[in-house]
């Protein structure tokens, strides 16, 4: 009798893949920098992630090379936590013309009352209560502060490795309450080694990003904001969807459902100068946090109802400008962009 296939069993991927040998179908999902296809074969299991915007081949064969280079376990857990780039594929003059990434499990694929599918971003976990409305459970105070974990706990991998994901923001950020509070992050071709020198313009979201990097004063992302990623997202959950540090160190309140004992990590986290805590110590607070809670989720405090008028944003992308006047231009931008997108429609 044959043996059954493993439970995670992934089909062999060439590093390289020429454009032409794929099958693809559908009009694709467009983003800023890319389409995203449906693919034929390869157990319907890989999606392909053509570029608009050329990506630094080098880059990109190195992240296919780690992959490639993990036991099936820790393979296994990187295309569970990461749409990781499996393979470049290659364009008719022998150039990147995009890459092939695992196609986004069920799990966080949202089923709207509106009959609409839409992958479940961390927008319907900001804007619950509008996600509520087209169907989307929300997540209890506990589930909040076990996805977060889960964030930490995925970045501090690539942080182990010497990584850092360039583009940390909503759209970026998929998440899942069953069987268990888990995350995926999104455009891991953004993923590149801290201390590498990168050309390439750098394609980011300004009201997500580290205000060091928008007034120049690093040139890249690095693990420190990395950190400011998380106490930002960590706020934007909790507290408000368009919460943002005030500039001043402060000990005041943050209010929403922030523990006390994380509020002080989450403005060390995002303060624009000094340094930042590690992940080490979110993983530590958080852990500690989860463990004195009682209860599973009725008894928990409630996240305050919001205007009726709240929408979910769609997202977009932006180039991250250099010099000090970025700050003002994508705060101006985000200002703007957030009248828009809140009153838009699913």
């Amino acid at each position: 009798m044959p043996t059954p296939p493993a439970a995670d069993a992934w089909p062999d991927l060439p590093p390289r893949v020429p454009e032409r040998t794929l099958r693809t179908w559908g009009p694709g999902v467009r983003g800023g920098s890319s389409t995203v296809f449906d693919v034929y074969g390869h157990d319907d299991r890989v999606l392909y992630k053509k570029y608009a915007v050329p990506r630094a081949e080098e880059d990109l064969d190195r992240l296919v090379q780690l992959y490639r280079g993990l036991d099936d376990d820790s393979a296994t857990l990187v295309r569970r936590r990461y749409a990781w780039p499996l393979a470049v594929v290659a364009g008719p003059d022998g150039a990147v013309a995009g890459v092939l990434v695992p196609r986004v499990p069920m799990a966080y694929q949202a089923h709207l009352s509106t009959k609409k599918v839409r992958v479940r971003d961390l927008n319907y976990l900001l804007y619950e209560a509008r996600a509520a409305r087209v169907g989307v459970e929300p997540a209890s105070l506990r589930e909040k502060l076990r996805l977060i974990r889960a964030l930490v706990e995925a970045l501090r991998w690539l942080e182990a490795r010497g990584l850092v994901h360039e583009d940390l923001a909503a759209h970026n950020l998929l998440w899942t309450l069953r069987p268990q509070p888990a995350v995926l992050l999104l455009d891991c071709d953004s993923i590149r080694p801290v201390d590498s020198v990168v050309e390439e313009p750098l394609l980011t979201s300004t009201d997500w990003t580290d205000p060091r990097v928008l007034t120049g004063d690093t040139p890249r992302p690095d693990h420190a904001s990395t950190v400011y990623a998380v106490g930002l997202i960590t706020a934007r959950v909790l507290v408000a969807p368009s919460w943002r540090p005030s500039g001043v160190d402060t000990d005041d309140p943050l209010g929403g459902q922030v523990p006390a004992a994380l509020a002080p990590l989450i403005r060390a986290s995002v303060r624009a100068s000094g340094s930042r805590p590690r992940l080490s110590q979110w993983l530590t607070t958080l852990d500690a946090v989860i463990d004195a809670m009682t209860g599973e989720g009725p008894e928990l405090e409630a996240t305050p109802s919001v205007s009726p008028v709240e929408s979910l944003p769609r997202t977009a992308w932006t180039y991250a400008l250099k010099g000090r006047l970025a700050v003002t231009v994508g705060f101006v931008i985000g200002a703007v962009a957030a009248v828009v997108l809140l009153t838009g429609l699913l």
